[in-house]
């Protein structure tokens, strides 16, 4: 029965580390390529980095209390373990499946034409709604990109959606649009869209554009890195799960031999003495 304490302890310090990783690949899809700003586009855009997370956050959890279960040999908390490490499985298989899906439609590049109308229609909402300003404010500081489609025009989108100010003049662009944001704002005004010199004022490319780009360039080959190295880690988890479940049984048998006094073998007659 003692080989599986130490197996069970390397196996779950490899967890952990895997838990760290998958804890910093979630995060990083999340604040700083702002997939789930995307989710417009797609749902997976969303559903991967937090299923990324969600593993991270359960591996993390589950491979503690393996190792206190392993080391304090408790039936109950191996059990415990053995469960958690199901519904990691189940996660794994979620995000492979989910990741996958979300390469292929990377790869087909169709994604950031498609969804043009969700994306209009949710730009139409910038000024009077703050979630969605606050979203866009951050897609573009963050990407230095203005509107949603199209290289150099990007920046047009903003004059298509009909949004005018009291005074009944149309708005200009936002201020997040702006190389250097200043309190009156840098194209505030309908000029804009048809000053020659816009370039030197406002980012104008599209948002779609400038991270379709990125995406393909960073986080289409991390996708195939993670999709193997899921698939490992899943097969770890199913080992682990099996010598958490044989341990037990072992755990079992010792405590069923030690009540019987002799283990099973019992003295002619019933009782010793």
């Amino acid at each position: 029965m003692g080989r599986y304490v130490p197996a069970l302890c390397f196996l779950n310090l490899g967890l952990l580390i895997s838990s760290t990783a998958c804890l910093y690949l979630g995060s990083i899809l999340i604040n700083i390529y702002l997939l789930p700003s995307l989710e417009l586009l797609t749902s997976h855009f969303a559903t991967v980095p937090y299923l990324i997370l969600a593993i991270g956050f359960v591996l993390l959890l589950s491979s503690i209390i393996g190792i206190i279960a392993a080391v304090s040999k408790s039936r109950v908390a191996l059990i415990i373990y053995a469960v958690l490490l199901g519904a990691v499985f189940t996660l794994q298989l979620a995000s492979i499946f989910t990741s996958m899906e979300l390469r292929n439609d990377m790869e087909r590049r169709v994604i950031f034409q498609t969804g043009n109308g969700n994306v209009h229609n949710e730009l139409k909402r910038y000024w009077d709604d703050e979630t969605v300003r606050t979203k866009w404010d951050t897609l573009q500081r963050d990407f230095q990109c203005c509107g949603a489609f199209n290289m150099r025009t990007g920046f047009q989108d903003w004059s298509r959606l009909g949004n005018y100010q009291q005074d009944g003049q149309q708005r200009g662009v936002p201020n997040s649009c702006c190389l250097d944001e200043e309190e009156g704002g840098c194209g505030n005004t309908e000029e804009i869209y048809s000053d020659p010199l816009a370039y030197e004022k406002i980012n104008i490319h599209g948002c779609m554009a400038i991270m379709k780009n990125r995406l393909l360039r960073d986080v289409y080959p991390v996708l195939l890195t993670y999709i193997g190295c899921a698939v490992v880690l899943a097969l770890i988890t199913i080992l682990a799960m099996v010598l958490a479940a044989a341990y037990v049984a072992a755990i079992t048998r010792k405590s069923n031999q030690e009540k019987d006094g002799m283990g099973m073998y019992q003295v002619p007659g019933g009782h010793l003495g």
